[in-house]
C-alpha cells in the first residue's frame, strides 16, 4: 500500500467518537423545544436551565460531572439554542418551557438548576409549582441588583432601540474567529480552547456566509413584557417548600453592576432574598464571576454533589 493512504485508511478504522448525548425535542404550547439526553435514565432526573441568551451546550461540563449519579436534561429555552422561535416574547413562556419538559417526559420529582435568567426562573416555577421540584439550585439567579430610577428610564429606552434593531436585522459575524473574540470579551476568565469550542456550538450559518448566534434577537422583547418585581419574586420564594441551593460567584459584582470589585448584592439584600426560601443554603464560589460553570467547573460540580447528597 502506499504510504499516501495510510492517513486515510487510519480515519476510516479509528473508532466512532463516543456519542455523550442525544438531541431530542418536545413541544410546549405550539413550539418544538430542543433539549440534551445525558442518559442514566434509571437514575434521578435533573434539569439544567441556561441563562438568557445563552444555550444548553455552556452547561456541558455541569453534565458531564453529574450524569453519573443523574439522568441529567439539558434544556433550550425557546429562542436560545436549537429550540424554535417566536415573536415575542414573556416570562410566562419559559416558565411552561421547563414545565411541559417536566410533564412531556413525566419526570418524577426533578432537581432543577438553573443559571442566571434561568436561576430566576427555576425560582418562580418552584413558586408556582412547589409539589413537583425535589430540589432546586439557583446559581446567580435572585435577581439583579436594586436599580436607580434614572439607570432604569434609559434602560428601557435602550431597550427600544435594541427591538428596532432586531426587527431591521441585526448584522452577522464575519467568521468564527470573530465570535471566539466576542467571548473572551465578555468572559475573560474563559480559556481558548472553551471559547474556540462556543463559538463553533453557539453559532450558524445565515444564507449571506456570516454567522449568528443561536438565540433570538427578539427576545429582547422579554424586557419590555415584564418589569423584574423583587416583590412578586419573593412572594413565589415563599411558597418554595424544597431544599434550594444559592451560588454566587465571589467576583460577580462586575457582571452586575459593571464595576471591577463590585459585589453582586449588599449583605441586608442578599439576607432578605435568601430569608423567604422555606430551606436554603447559600454558598460562594471563589475565583469566580457570574459565569462559574466556565470560571470554575469542578468547584461547582462538587458544590451541587455536596447539597445534593446532603437530602
Amino acid at each position: 500500500m502506499h504510504a499516501s493512504n495510510l492517513p486515510r485508511l487510519a480515519a476510516r478504522l479509528k473508532p466512532p467518537a463516543v456519542v455523550e448525548f442525544q438531541e431530542r425535542f418536545f413541544r410546549s404550547g405550539t413550539l418544538r423545544i430542543h433539549f440534551r439526553d445525558w442518559g442514566n435514565a434509571e437514575a434521578p432526573p435533573l434539569v439544567i436551565v441556561h441563562g438568557l441568551r445563552d444555550h444548553s451546550h455552556s452547561f456541558d461540563d455541569l453534565a458531564r460531572g453529574l450524569r453519573d449519579r443523574f439522568h441529567v436534561l439539558a434544556l433550550d429555552l425557546r429562542g436560545h439554542g436549537d429550540s424554535e422561535t417566536t415573536p415575542w416574547y414573556a416570562f410566562g413562556h419559559f416558565v411552561f418551557d421547563l414545565h411541559n419538559l417536566v410533564r412531556a417526559l413525566r419526570l418524577p420529582k426533578p432537581i432543577v438548576v438553573g443559571h442566571s435568567f434561568g436561576g430566576e426562573l427555576v425560582g418562580q416555577w418552584a413558586g408556582l409549582f412547589p409539589d413537583v421540584p425535589k430540589a432546586l439550585v439557583i446559581i446567580e439567579g435572585l435577581g439583579p441588583p436594586p436599580p436607580r430610577i434614572k439607570e432604569t428610564v434609559a434602560w428601557q429606552r435602550s431597550n427600544y432601540q435594541r427591538i428596532d434593531q432586531a426587527l431591521a436585522g441585526p448584522p452577522g459575524l464575519p467568521d468564527l474567529e470573530a465570535a471566539y473574540r466576542r467571548l473572551r470579551e465578555r468572559n475573560p476568565r474563559l480559556t481558548e480552547e472553551r471559547a474556540r469550542s462556543l463559538a463553533l456550538l453557539g453559532t450558524r450559518a445565515r444564507e449571506d456566509g456570516t454567522l449568528e448566534w443561536k438565540f433570538d434577537p427578539m427576545l429582547v422583547t422579554l424586557s419590555i413584557t415584564g418589569r423584574f418585581d423583587l416583590d412578586y419574586l419573593k412572594a413565589l420564594w415563599s411558597n418554595v417548600k424544597v431544599p434550594t441551593l444559592v451560588l454566587h460567584g465571589a467576583e460577580s459584582g462586575e457582571f452586575w453592576r459593571d464595576q471591577p470589585g463590585a459585589i453582586y448584592l449588599d449583605p441586608e439584600d442578599l439576607a432578605a432574598r435568601l430569608s423567604c426560601f422555606q430551606d436554603v443554603r447559600f454558598a460562594e464560589i471563589a475565583g469566580a464571576g457570574h459565569m462559574i460553570h466556565f470560571d470554575q467547573p469542578t468547584a461547582l460540580v462538587t458544590a451541587i454533589h455536596d447539597f445534593l447528597g446532603e437530602i
